[in-house]
Order: C-alpha cells, then sequence, then structure tokens
C-alpha cells in the first residue's frame, strides 16, 4: 500500500488498487492472484530483483499483442484472473485484438491507461493516437473512442476510474473481475469524466460457452483414459514436411489449407499448416508449411522440408538452405532465375494464367506439385479440398491448375530436368 498517494507514481497507484483487490476475489472461482500483463514500456520494479520479490505474476508482453497472449493463457487458465495494462497501443497496434476480445467475450480485464499517465515527465505531452496518420486525416477522422467501442459492441463491463482514486479503482476492478467475459476500464486524471459502470451486459464468457457447448460431444461411455488415444490412421506414413514460399496473391496460405485438409479429411492423417506473411495484402513474403503423417504431430514448423516450391527469387534465396538433405526443391522458372542445384524449374505462374487466367492459382499449382511427389496424398483428396474451400464457379479452374501442377512435375521427374546450370 502507499503510504502518501500524492507523491506516488503510476506504477505504485496501479499496483495499491491491484493489491487491495487480490483479498476481494472469490476463491471459490479463482485460483490464485491475478497474472498482470504489461505493455508499457517500464516495469514497476527492476529486473535484477533489488526491490524484492514481484508482489503478483507479472508479464511484461508486446505493444499491441498483450490481448492476443492473454487469450491463449484464458483458454489455458480458465480459473486465473487475468488484467491486463496497456495505454494508446491498444487503440493503434492492437485495436484488431481489443475489438475481437469484446466481441467474443473472452474473459479479460484491461486498464487502459490514457498516454498522459505513462508519459516520462521530461518528454512532454505526445498523442501517441496519431502516429502515422497525416493532417488531413486526422481533421477527417473523430477522436479514438475504445471505451465507447466496447460498449457498442456489448462487453461484458465497461468502465471508468479515476487514478487519483485507487480505493474506487479497486473496487471497480474487483466487480470487472467477477463479471463472466471482457471488461475495459478507462483510467483517466481528469476529474471531469463521468466514473463507475459506463455499461453492463450479461452474457456467456466465450471459453465457458465453448466448453459447455462441447459437453454433448463427448462419448458417455469413454474414460479419459481412452479419450486420450488417438485413433490411428487406416495406414502408417512418416512425417513429411512441405513448405511453399512466395509472395502475397499468390494464394500461398489457400494452397497450404487445400494440402492440410485433403491430408487431414480426406486421406485420414493427421496434418497441420502453419503461414508466415507480411503486413501487405498483396506483394509482401508468403510462406505456409505443412506437416502431415499417421502419428500425432507436436511440432507443426516444416524446419527442414522434405518439399519445397519456391516462387519468387527472393524465397528461393532466403529458404532453399533450408531443405532436408534429399529433398526435392521445385521453383517457378517465372521468377527465379538463380536456382538451387538439382531443383526442378517449372512453369507455375505460366499454368496457373493458362488455366484461371490469374497469377493467384499458382498456390493451387504448387499444390499439384506437391502431390505429385509424396505418397500422402492422392488428387482425389485435394479435389475434395479445392472444392471444400472455394466458391464452386472457381473449382474446375484451380482443379485443373492442381492437376497441371501434378503433370508437369511428374514429367520433369521423368526427364530429370534441372534448373539450368544446376
Amino acid at each position: 500500500m502507499v503510504d502518501d498517494r500524492r507523491f506516488a507514481s503510476t506504477w505504485q497507484l496501479l499496483l495499491d488498487s491491484i493489491c487491495q483487490t487480490m483479498g476481494r476475489l472469490d476463491p471459490q472461482r479463482f485460483d490464485g492472484p491475478p497474472v498482470i500483463l504489461s505493455s508499457l514500456p517500464d516495469l514497476p520494479y527492476t529486473r535484477d530483483g533489488r526491490d524484492g520479490p514481484a508482489p503478483l505474476p507479472f508479464i511484461q508482453g508486446p505493444p499491441g499483442r498483450n490481448i492476443a497472449l492473454a487469450i491463449g493463457l484464458r483458454a489455458a487458465l480458465p480459473r486465473t484472473p487475468l488484467v491486463l495494462l496497456m495505454n494508446a497501443d491498444s487503440v493503434t497496434l492492437g485495436t484488431n485484438h481489443l475489438i475481437h476480445a469484446a466481441r467474443r467475450n473472452i474473459g479479460l480485464t484491461v486498464l487502459l491507461l490514457r498516454a498522459d499517465l505513462t508519459q516520462h515527465e521530461a518528454a512532454g505531452t505526445m498523442d501517441r493516437t496519431g502516429w502515422g496518420r497525416p493532417a488531413y486525416q486526422q481533421a477527417l477522422e473523430g477522436p479514438t473512442r475504445p471505451l465507447d467501442w466496447a460498449t457498442a459492441l456489448e462487453a461484458a463491463l465497461v468502465g471508468r476510474a479515476h487514478l487519483q482514486h485507487p480505493d474506487e479503482l479497486a473496487t471497480l476492478l474487483t466487480r470487472a473481475l467477477h463479471t463472466p467475459g471482457f471488461s475495459l476500464i478507462g483510467v483517466t486524471q481528469d476529474e471531469t469524466l463521468p466514473t463507475g459502470v459506463l455499461s453492463q451486459c450479461d452474457w456467456p464468457e466465450y471459453f465457458s460457452a465453448y466448453r459447455d457447448w462441447c459437453v454433448p460431444l463427448r462419448r458417455a461411455d469413454a474414460s479419459p483414459a481412452a479419450a486420450a488415444v488417438a485413433p490411428r490412421p487406416a495406414r502408417s506414413v512418416a512425417r513429411q514436411e512441405w513448405r511453399i514460399a512466395g509472395l502475397g496473391g499468390q494464394g500461398v496460405k489457400l494452397a497450404g489449407t487445400v494440402l492440410s485438409e485433403a491430408a487431414g479429411l480426406f486421406e485420414g492423417l493427421w496434418a497441420t499448416q502453419r503461414g508466415d506473411y507480411g503486413s501487405a495484402t498483396r506483394g509482401g513474403p508468403s510462406m505456409v508449411d505443412v506437416v502431415v503423417g499417421s502419428e500425432p504431430i507436436t511440432y507443426p514448423n516444416a524446419d527442414h522440408p522434405d518439399v519445397l516450391v519456391l516462387l519468387t527469387q527472393a524465397a528461393a534465396d532466403r529458404w532453399a538452405g533450408r531443405a532436408r538433405a534429399g529433398a526435392v526443391v521445385v521453383v517457378d522458372d517465372d521468377d527465379v532465375r538463380r536456382c538451387p542445384p538439382g531443383a526442378l524449374s517449372l512453369p507455375i505462374t505460366a499454368l496457373a494464367r493458362e488455366h484461371t487466367g490469374k497469377p493467384i492459382a499458382a498456390g493451387m499449382v504448387a499444390a499439384g506439385c506437391v502431390a505429385a511427389l509424396t505418397d500422402a496424398l492422392s488428387l482425389d483428396a485435394i479435389a475434395l479440398s479445392i472444392a471444400a474451400n472455394m466458391p464452386a464457379a472457381l473449382v474446375a479452374g484451380n482443379l485443373a491448375a492442381c492437376q497441371a501442377g501434378h503433370a508437369a512435375t511428374r514429367a520433369a521427374q521423368q526427364e530429370t530436368s534441372a534448373c539450368p546450370g544446376s
């Protein structure tokens, strides 16, 4: 507790309120004290432990991304109270995370601090929400009002408290933590703003509702031990790793979806996919990993792929050296000029344009290349997966592109056609 709140720092006042809340939590509902996730640039104690151990479990996460981290914790720790401390990063970098957490009613409580509360005294006033916006855009757009957003999205609880009144903040925080679902509390120093609960909606917390929905799906006669034993696929397939890399707009991510669902849903195998892509919708680097096999997959990355399809020179320069010894590497002759040794050079983009008129179908051609190089997938399974993942009017063209990639790969293997000069 702070002895004289007139001289307390922002951190001292926040921890004062949170520590008060600890003694008010219902032990029948919660396991242990709150876990604090902060994206603020400083810590309430030194990293070397000179201030003693932290009074609470504390995680300092990346700006704007702490909500995503907390959602994972909520899924794993349903009885642990979670309190997030954020400022302008929640409505700049983290806007989508904030909106989706409120819309789905995830069981989190966010303390949203005004930027001036965490501004260093020597730095002056700074409007972090205006970063990167030209003057004309700021003139056209209204002010950022996250509490209004959360209210419109029917968050479980939306409120406001004054930083210089930690007792009232503790009361509001306690109420928020006991309210199932997403709560957003604005913390301010403006004495003119209304405080307390601003809006409240009563609807189920997301993960609790999802667990309840799953109950009828469980077999009544299955013991916990039996439920832990996964069914084995009808055939044995050793773990295989595939990677397709290119640019956004080439259908790379869709290719990963088609391949993983073909293996998992239509071939009866275990399958995972993991995508990696830049912030640009089109033109930025894009990559997808697919891992399949007849045993459960505990690691989804294709760090050393058995099949590697490279659609651009940048992808070839970056990923060619990651292929497993003995792997088959396929490159698109439309863009890749410096070919990895022994790679198969195929007209992937040309085939995409031929069958669909668009380069975005390069991913489907690449999926056909992968299918030609593995015994884990049949073209029939891929055809079913394509039909399940795109509008009916696009199925025939994309299936033809996939089959063309399959045929071109088989022909190249028979001819042992490698990149010129490789």
